[in-house]
């Protein structure tokens, strides 16, 4: 996963583990953007304009996938 150019990474502990959130992009402001969240071993991809929209879309499709695997066993 090598990117070139800035990016931000953003460390959150949750219960199963530590949740990383790495953003790449948004720069100049409106430009495309992508955000990459993963949780032990699974990873979401989101692409899109707003950076602070992008992120929380990413981690609520996270999530969800989460509540889906729990709900399934």
């Amino acid at each position: 996963m090598a990117k070139a150019g800035n990016y931000e990474m953003l460390f959150f502990p949750t219960q199963n583990g530590l949740l990383k959130v790495h953003a790449y992009g948004f720069n100049p402001c409106g430009s495309w953007g992508e955000v990459v969240v993963s949780l032990g071993n699974e990873t979401i991809c989101v692409k899109g304009f707003n950076r602070k929209k992008t992120i929380m879309r990413a981690i609520k499709l996270h999530l969800q996938t989460i509540n889906n695997e729990k709900t399934d066993k």
